[in-house]
């Protein structure tokens, strides 16, 4: 087993190395970097396929003009690049197929993000949640500008990583909603809720429930609600924005009662069989 995992290794350490020697060239390059890009993207695609994570694909994969690892949402796109254009003839620019992935991305899931992406809970939903949980205690994936909204007595910032940060007592979150986050978030979550270290919460995210995040959440949530209007997100520094999809709001704890009055002006409210 030690030298069959040694040789996944080998190979894994070996790929890396041809794709950065590849981003080297591709930033150099000129008339064959669309090449260069869709070989290095079929290398990424081909390593995840053997079992490599995104996540530490993009620990080993360095962006040449920053210096800095790419992220797991990158080595993302990149899959999605390939499983989606790289069959089709004539075949786009690489550059082209990426940004369309990525922008269709960014439209699907308006949730929070980073930097100028940034998309916050409505006030009214918050009020709702103060009205159940009583105190936010946390809110794992917020900023100062959304706590002004939301008011929870600890909350942590993307540059804080709210993943790597304990998650006790009552919590609100309204996660990232693109992959790799969202599953992170919710798994998280869900993992502290089993522990114990959640006592109440509740969650803001896309109705995905075909997804296996969706089904961690909806495990151990003893009520849901789906509203029956998309929620509209908003930004400090643009307009509000409503996404593609419908949104659910997924509780844990015991105030049952309080939770459909509170939340049953959005829309219907189930609660688990077992719950009541």
């Amino acid at each position: 087993m030690k030298q069959q995992t040694a040789i996944v290794q080998s190979v894994f350490d070996f790929a890396i190395r041809e794709i950065n020697a590849l981003e080297q060239r591709i930033v150099t390059a000129e008339d064959d970097a669309d090449a260069m890009l869709w070989e290095q993207a079929g290398q990424v695609v081909a390593q995840l396929e053997a079992g490599a994570t995104q996540r530490a694909m993009a620990a080993q994969w360095i962006n040449v003009r920053t210096g800095e690892p790419y992220s797991a949402m990158h080595v993302n796109y990149v899959r999605q690049v390939v499983v989606k254009f790289t069959l089709q003839d004539p075949r786009p620019r690489f550059r082209d197929a990426y940004n369309e992935i990525a922008n269709a991305s960014k439209g699907a899931h308006v949730g929070h993000n980073s930097g100028n992406n940034e998309w916050y809970t409505p006030a009214d939903y918050i009020k709702a949640a103060r009205a159940v949980l009583g105190t936010i205690d946390l809110d794992p994936a917020s900023s100062a500008e959304a706590n002004e909204i939301v008011g929870a007595k600890t909350f942590y910032t993307l540059e804080q990583n709210g993943l790597a940060q304990p998650w006790r007592g009552r919590v609100w979150m309204n996660p990232p909603y693109a992959q790799p986050a969202i599953d992170d978030f919710t798994t998280k979550f869900a993992a502290s809720v089993i522990a114990k270290d959640i006592t109440a919460g509740l969650v803001l995210v896309n109705n995905a429930t075909e997804t296996d995040w969706f089904r961690n959440l909806s495990d151990v949530a003893t009520a849901v609600c789906f509203p029956k209007g998309r929620v509209r997100f908003w930004s400090p520094d643009r307009e509000s924005a409503t996404p593609l999809q419908g949104q659910a709001v997924l509780y844990v704890g015991s105030h049952l009662a309080t939770f459909r009055k509170a939340f049953s002006v959005f829309g219907v409210v189930l609660v688990k069989p077992d719950a009541r």
